[in-house]
């Protein structure tokens, strides 16, 4: 909310003699105070995406990263963590214009350590223009983290403590912005803590009617750390040097404690397993830039260089004990990775009269990345390498990328149109196989936005939208190896894998800003899905395949309700049709996902909000997944002039989240199913500080590149 203060004086002053004789002094009187408040639309769009304007709104305080994701209008956060726009297709994430190069995973953990009391605002790009790379056939959604208003020192520091069933979570972090004349410098620190018990089932029939039940505990101590820092020096109001580092680093350990049932043709034989999966995986980025304001128009030319890497080690170690004692084994397995990316990048716009203006930019990066697998077995508590499943990966990847593009507003239409090239060189090698990956390939992406303005006053227009996207495939992915996850289960790599091209179009009407309807088509070839199937006796693999098609399309409707004054609702639907052909077999759904978000301001009390989400059964490759449901409640003091913020919060009070997963493939049945402490209880503080005189915000450009979320893969 922003509070504009306007003072009024008003002298009341003697106007004849007559009223002077009555008064013998003239009378001075002033008005107090008038303040006139403003709030700010949480929903505001523009002709290539809508912004959700998350500072002081009701998803400003208590919550996580991943929490504002899945609570905020058109945005859907799926149990495993996948976040999405549209049906099935991932988005990619960005942060202050870094795109977080991590995997699916690892991306959550992260933005659970992110404080939503360090987020401005969020912008939501279905179908990104040619500035963009051509990857994120999802989408993108782009997180821009708040900046210093003030001269001086200013920032916040948070405590968070959380019951999950019997076990705790903890979380501690501050940020500080600091402005003196032409330097500002920010920083922030996070820490999170997170103890949980996780039960899970997996019940796998095969073509011989032969069947093992797997019933496990998991139990997760996990610590993560994220920080950030920067400065930025203003040679002039037009000139502006920045240098920024982000970076984040985690340690999760990962105990899995199974009994086993396998009936097979000779007898049933009955087993346990103790699994330790221990990881560390660390990403750091920084970026140097400058920008150059160029006329009042807004014409600008950005330079951009940055240096990013990513590395994790990794270790799974299994120990298994059956009835049958030649099924016993022990293995280990260690996976360190490291990818380093350089890039470089020059954005020039030139602003024209009439609401028209031409960009255009070129990119370079490079990509290498270093992946080894060492497989042990255990021969009677010596560990001895085991070279056949052993590997050493070594990948590298260069893009040449050029764009051009040109928007104009014709009376009450706005037209952005733009084409952008990519070109891919990429080679890597099994070092112990002697395998060989080379891929050469260039493609033209157009994009085309149409806005027209029915009643600009009102906020009613309709809009129309295409691009035509490329999804590489992962890293990981592209390897050559075969890792043996556990007795039951092997991931391998696919060196044939080729990229995937994605042809999106959507049209929709907005009404008031906020109220939304869009129709959405998406069409993929050369689909990359991971599938399931059953190799050896009763092992199961799971790998990455091309698949001739994926069609999506789907309706996404948004209707914000205010019931009463200080009671508003947000709702959103998203209902929509895949269809996958994955080999010989067609899968088909319809599925549609319901939320709604609701906050009330009890006046000098506290803000109550309540969200709810269901989800119907959807699919996702050669799985289902089953239906989900949970409601949400938290209650939120503020104190101290607002400066600080007592939250109290329950997650899902009625414990319904589970999560349930069936695959079928060539004979195979999976049943999978999980439960996590989704019940929880929270108490957070945030206190937030400031000293100084208003000065502009800054926005630190960083590269943006799909690589960085690749390198985590």
């Amino acid at each position: 909310m922003r509070t504009a203060a306007i003072i009024l004086p008003v002298c009341l002053c003697v106007v004849s003699a007559r009223e002077a004789a009555a008064q013998k002094k003239d009378t001075v009187r002033t008005l107090k105070e008038v303040n006139v408040s403003a709030r700010r639309p949480m929903i505001t769009r523009k002709a290539d995406r809508y912004i959700i304007n998350v500072e002081n709104s009701m998803l400003s305080t208590g919550y996580s990263g991943l929490d504002v994701l899945q609570k905020s209008p058109g945005i859907w956060v799926s149990p495993d963590g996948s976040i999405r726009i549209t049906g099935n297709l991932s988005v990619t994430v960005m942060i202050n214009d870094i795109v977080q190069r991590m995997s699916g995973p690892e991306l959550a953990e992260y933005l659970k350590s992110l404080r939503s009391e360090d987020i401005s605002k969020i912008e939501v790009i279905a179908n990104p223009p040619s500035e963009y790379e051509a990857t994120s056939s999802g989408g993108i959604v782009h997180i821009i983290l708040k900046k210093a208003r003030q001269q001086g020192v200013s920032g916040s520091v948070y405590a968070q403590y959380k019951q999950q069933g019997k076990k705790p979570y903890a979380g501690a972090g501050f940020s500080v912005d600091y402005k003196l004349k032409k330097w500002y410098a920010f920083g922030g620190y996070s820490y999170v803590r997170d103890n949980s018990a996780y039960i899970g089932k997996t019940s796998t029939d095969y073509p011989d009617k032969s069947h093992i039940y797997n019933f496990n505990d998991r139990i997760n101590n996990n610590t993560r750390r994220q920080y950030r820092g920067g400065v930025v020096y203003d040679f002039s109001s037009d000139h502006t040097l920045s240098l920024q580092h982000n970076g984040n680093a985690s340690r999760l350990l990962q105990g899995f404690y199974s009994t086993l049932t396998y009936d097979r043709p000779g007898g049933q034989v009955t087993g346990d397993a103790n699994t330790d999966w221990h990881r560390t995986p660390k990403f750091s980025s920084t970026t140097l830039s400058y920008a150059w304001s160029i006329d009042s128009l807004g014409s600008s030319l950005k330079v951009i260089g940055d240096y990013s890497h990513a590395g994790r080690h990794e270790t799974n170690t299994l120990l298994s004990i059956y009835s049958d004692p030649a099924m016993d084994r022990g293995f280990r397995t260690t996976t360190p990775s490291a990818t380093d990316m350089y890039s470089a990048q020059v954005d020039y716009t030139h602003a024209m009269q009439k609401k028209s203006a031409v960009r255009t930019g070129f990119k370079y990066v490079q990509i290498n990345r270093h992946n080894t697998i060492l497989a042990e077995d255990d021969a009677n508590g010596d560990w001895i390498k085991n070279p056949a499943r052993s590997d050493d990966f070594r990948y590298s990847e260069q893009l040449l990328m050029f764009y051009g593009s040109f928007e104009k507003r014709i009376l009450r239409t706005s037209i952005k149109a733009g084409l952008r090239g990519e070109q891919t060189y990429s080679k890597g090698i099994s070092i112990i196989s002697g395998e060989a990956i080379r891929r050469n390939y260039f493609g033209w992406f157009p994009s085309l936005f149409v806005d027209h303005s029915l009643q600009e006053e009102k906020g009613n227009s309709i809009h129309l939208n295409y691009a035509r996207r490329v999804g590489r495939p992962a890293y990981n992915d592209l390897n050559p190896y075969r890792l043996q996850v556990n007795d039951f289960a092997i991931l391998t790599g696919n060196p044939n894998l080729q990229p995937q091209y994605t042809h999106s179009i959507q049209a929709g009407y907005t009404w008031r800003h906020e109220y939304s309807a869009d129709l959405y088509f998406k069409s993929t070839t050369n689909y990359i899905a991971q599938t399931a199937r059953t190799v050896e006796e009763r092992i199961i693999e799971h790998m990455s395949k091309n698949f001739p098609r994926n069609t999506e399309f789907g309706l996404s409707l948004s209707a914000p309700v205010a019931i009463l004054k200080n009671w508003r609702a947000d709702n959103g639907l998203l209902l929509y049709y895949s269809t996958a052909e994955l080999d010989e077999v067609r899968i088909s759904r319809t599925s549609i996902s319901l939320k709604t978000a609701h906050t009330y301001t009890w006046e000098k009390v506290a803000d109550i909000d309540l969200y709810v989400e269901y989800s119907s059964p959807s699919t996702r490759a050669n799985s289902r997944l089953s239906a989900i449901f949970y409601t949400d409640i938290g209650i939120t003091r503020r104190m101290w002039n607002n400066k600080g913020r007592l939250r109290l919060s329950f997650t899902d009070i009625f414990n319904t989240f589970r999560e349930r997963e069936l695959t079928e493939y060539e004979g195979t049945r999976i049943d999978f199913y999980q439960k996590r402490p989704t019940r929880t209880a929270s108490l957070s503080f945030v206190w937030n500080f400031k000293a100084g005189k208003e000065f502009a915000k800054k926005k630190i450009d960083a590269n943006n590149s799909d690589e960085k979320r690749r390198m985590g893969n």
